[in-house]
């Protein structure tokens, strides 16, 4: 009898060492993913993300729809969005844009057609976001007093789309971006539009 209960007594210590185990190693997991907790950073989002080739000056009012078909390898997560950019959106993580790391796109629609696309970069690829844009588009301009929300200014490039903006320095915690604004939606914005 007392083999039995000796080999129990073993029995249980190693399956409370192996439940410690598993509630230690959730733990990390959950730790790692709350410290990537950066829209685009989580270990799922990563798993999802695929690479997206953009061309700014191709954009246009694509539909909802169109655009979904055009990027459906991406695991698209669509809603309703009551901002100036549209009246509904549709995001995917990304792992890279036009060849740079990056982590997330979205795509706005304003009465089912494009009116802005937002991209989100980690930190350490704003020079190479910037120098990409500048290759591709030229000098920026500053677009007057605006900042982001960590008080970045903001520059860009007017196209015939619409304007491309992105912050011109990233410190700190700021999450670097590109805005293409389609020039429908900027003109809805001016003074005296409906």
């Amino acid at each position: 009898m007392r083999n039995i209960k000796a080999g129990r007594l073993v029995r249980g210590s190693s399956s409370v060492k192996f439940a410690i185990l598993l509630m230690l190693l959730a733990g990390l997991g959950i730790a790692v993913d709350y410290r990537m907790s950066i829209p685009g950073s989580s270990v799922v989002d990563r798993l999802y993300a695929r690479p997206v080739v953009l061309d700014m000056d191709a954009l246009s009012g694509d539909s909802q729809l169109s655009i979904k078909q055009a990027y459906h390898y991406l695991h698209h997560t669509c809603a309703a969005e009551h901002g100036i950019l549209g009246d509904a959106v549709c995001w995917a993580t990304i792992s890279e844009f036009n060849g740079i790391d990056a982590r997330l796109i979205a795509f706005f629609f304003r009465n089912d057609r494009l009116s802005a696309v937002r991209v989100a970069f980690p930190a350490e690829s704003h020079p190479k976001v910037l120098a990409l844009m500048q290759k591709r588009f030229g000098p920026e301009r500053r677009f007057g007093q605006r900042t982001d929300a960590f008080g970045n200014k903001i520059v860009g490039w007017m196209r015939p789309s619409g304007a491309i903006a992105i912050n011109d320095s990233v410190e700190g915690d700021a999450e670097p971006f590109v805005l293409w604004t389609s020039t429908d939606a900027i003109l809805m914005r001016l003074p005296g539009k409906p």
